[in-house]
């Protein structure tokens, strides 16, 4: 150290006594005894460069000093800081208590479904299991029986002529005959008891109950493989257990195989048994439950291609693999070659499926639209192909992902009998557990995803939701639906609630859940190296699961149960006739004028309508209600290709009709390329208003009511 050095030393300590002094004149003399002090300091001090380096550097670090004190809340900041800190106690007292009771002990412990979760979820399927039966099953039934019957005669080349000649519900055989072989070896007993004493299984709830426990089979099978399935990919017996808990309580397994009643089950239970061989590379086993499995219906195609090329990159033994896959199949079809009554029969339900495909997508030109699930479908054979597997833990997590990508875009891009959705249900059950992360997330999206797929299947396209699902079971025969129901379908009930005008938007969130299930559950390195899922279950996402399929069965049960609003007016009739007028063509409208002599206070107004159109049909029929003035009191539409045949309900809110006025009732249509008829119900036995079709007045009044009061 210089002796310059030294010198500024003892200047730059000099003025620290002097700064420290004048920071403490304030507080004894007062703002002139700190201005003065500051001026004498400054007269008397020599400045050099330190000094005013110091100088400058002063204000910033008394800022920085006042910067680091910290806040002081006042006086009603301390009081919420002393009301929060007794909340917080009280809460984690409270939350102590209950976390080390039994049932917050058993709230925490997930390591595998408990007793309670399977009491819970067995509740609801016992309820389930003896009340619904859609009447489509029972006409597999009875072809079943008319299989068995060409079997035992030695007819079997003869079973679709049979199944013409014998059937209760003019439904034709539709399918090949492997899915009548099952449902004949199932039912054989019932067969047996049938032919030594007649009795009628059609109407029998044990035969019926019977029959739909081959479908509780045949998921319960599924759920042992999806468990099977997860023990291979590396998690533990008791984790393993959760999987088949989700499988079973899916929306989109538990609705359609204890509801509908429906025998796609029988399918995914047999890729799901092909997938678990082709995981441990068994290769015959795999193509061997896929050559049955693509025999029931062809859905099972959709992944068997792809798995193969996803394995195989030799075109030749690709193919030849393929072939024996599809051995089954090709045999049904070479064993009734030429029969007229098998393409009566199969013809025009192959040709449906064929047109739901190409429905959905994206115009091109010259009136052709490009099918979005044969885009999706050609794309994903051509990356399974393309794709090149490392390591028997990548094979496995894109074993289940590429079916997840084939059943979740049919399910979203494709117009469905609803009972599809089963397809999906154990692969997107399989991916929640099979990613690392997001357990919590994927759980919600796959519940979220069944039920929005249920309640827009239950807006739009022909409604299976109805009084008809009771009718032949125990729920049935104990207890009687309302006897005049305010809501004749599910559909009716969930326009009721005004759900109907949010359809796309329901769309709008199925095909976001497509991609962000896809895009979160691709399988990349950090997936493939990190699963199994090890996450910690939350109890709260089981309660979500099971809640969402009591809330669903509530819906039907309040459809079934719930009585018909009061009735202001009412023109109904056993015996409408349809009026000629179709409102599909443009211009036509059908009118009535409406008086009465009391005001009436209407909730909703009913129409009859018959409309004779494919579920195809995208018009809307619309009706309005005009004032005295001519003005519009009330204007509400529906989907004609939900209509039916029967009366349609339109929530028309508070409206009120004076005492005295003159109304019009008016029914128009828009237009839609797929053709049918929309007609309007009269009544021929009433005829108290006016009523005109085109202008020209027809006898009879329109079929309405008018649900309220008389004010």
């Amino acid at each position: 150290m210089t002796r310059d050095d030294a010198a500024d030393g003892e200047r730059a300590a000099q003025h620290e006594d002097e700064a420290h002094a004048a920071d403490a004149t304030p507080a004894e003399g007062g703002v002139e005894a700190q201005a003065e002090a500051d001026a004498a300091a400054e007269a008397t001090s020599p400045r050099t460069a330190s000094d005013v380096d110091a100088a400058a550097a002063t204000p910033a670090t008394a800022t920085a000093t006042r910067e680091r004190e910290p806040w002081q809340p006042g006086r009603v900041g301390r009081a919420l800081d002393r009301a929060q800190g007794r909340v917080g106690s009280v809460l984690g007292r409270a939350g102590g208590a209950v976390g080390g009771s039994v049932v917050g002990r058993w709230f925490r412990r997930t390591e595998q479904p408990g007793v309670v979760d399977w009491l819970l979820l067995g509740a609801l399927a016992l309820l389930a299991f003896v009340t619904f039966l859609y009447g489509d099953v029972r006409a597999t039934y009875e072809h079943s029986m008319n299989f068995l019957d060409a079997v035992f005669t030695g007819r079997l080349q003869d079973f679709y002529q049979i199944a013409i000649d014998n059937n209760s519900f003019g439904h034709p055989a539709v399918y090949d005959v492997p899915v009548y072989l099952v449902f004949g070896i199932w039912n054989l007993p019932t067969y047996l008891i049938h032919q030594l004493t007649g009795f009628d299984y059609l109407n029998s709830m044990p035969a019926q109950l019977w029959l739909k426990a081959m479908m509780v089979f045949f998921l319960v099978l599924a759920a042992k493989t999806v468990v099977d399935i997860a023990r291979t990919a590396g998690m533990t017996r008791q984790r393993a257990r959760w999987v088949g808990f989700f499988l079973l309580s899916s929306m989109a397994a538990f609705v359609p195989v204890l509801v509908i009643v429906q025998y796609d089950i029988v399918s995914v239970a047999l890729m799901l048994l092909g997938i678990h061989a082709y995981m441990r590379g068994r290769t015959r086993s795999f193509l061997l439950w896929f050559l049955a499995a693509n025999t029931m219906k062809l859905f099972a195609v959709f992944v068997f291609v792809p798995l193969i090329l996803l394995r195989e990159k030799r075109l030749i033994p690709a193919a030849a693999q393929i072939v024996v896959g599809m051995l089954g199949l090709v045999a049904c079809r070479l064993l009734y070659r030429g029969d007229l009554a098998y393409a009566i029969s199969t013809g025009g339900f192959t040709d449906d499926m064929i047109d739901r495909l190409t429905i959905s997508g994206f115009d091109w030109h010259s009136g052709i639209t490009v099918p979005a699930f044969v885009v999706i479908m050609v794309c994903l054979v051509a990356f399974a192909y393309l794709k090149r597997i490392t390591s028997d833990r990548e094979r496995i997590a894109f074993a289940i992902y590429i079916p997840l990508v084939a059943f979740l875009s049919f399910c979203v891009l494709v117009p469905l009998n609803p009972y599809w959705i089963t397809l999906v249900a154990p692969f997107a059950v399989l991916i929640i557990f099979l990613n690392p992360r997001f357990l919590v997330f994927n759980t919600l999206v796959e519940t979220a995803t069944g039920m929005v797929l249920l309640v827009t299947y239950g807006l739009v396209g022909f409604s299976m939701y109805n009084a008809g699902i009771f009718d032949d079971l125990l729920l049935g025969e104990l207890v009687a639906p309302a006897a005049s129901p305010r809501w004749s379908t599910l559909q009716s009930l969930l326009s009721g609630a005004g759900l109907g005008e949010y359809a796309p938007f329901l769309v709008g969130f199925l095909v976001a859940a497509l991609i962000l299930t896809l895009v979160v559950n691709y399988p990349r390195r950090a997936f493939v190296l990190g699963m199994p899922n090890v996450e910690r279950v939350p109890r709260t996402i089981v309660l979500v699961r099971l809640g969402a399929i009591a809330a669903f069965l509530g819906l039907l049960f309040a459809m079934y149960l719930a009585p018909a609003r009061p009735v202001a007016y009412s023109s109904t009739s056993g015996t409408p006739v349809a009026n000629p007028t179709d409102l599909l063509v443009e211009g036509n409208v059908v009118e009535q004028e409406l008086e009465f002599d009391d005001a009436l206070e209407v909730s909703s107004l009913e129409v009859g309508f018959d409309a004779q159109v494919s579920w195809l049909n995208t018009a809307a029929v619309t009706v309005e209600l005009l004032g005295p003035d001519g003005a519009s009191v009330y204007t509400g539409s529906a989907p004609v290709n939900t209509l039916g045949v029967g009366v349609t309900a339109f929530d028309t809110g508070d409206l009120v009709l004076d005492a005295g006025e003159t109304y019009t009732l008016r029914l128009t249509a828009g237009q839609s390329d797929a053709g049918g008829q929309l007609l309007v119900q009269l009544n021929p036995e009433q005829d108290s208003f006016v009523t005109t079709s085109n202008g020209l007045e027809v006898p009879g009044d329109v079929v309405l009511v008018l649900d309220g009061a008389v004010r």
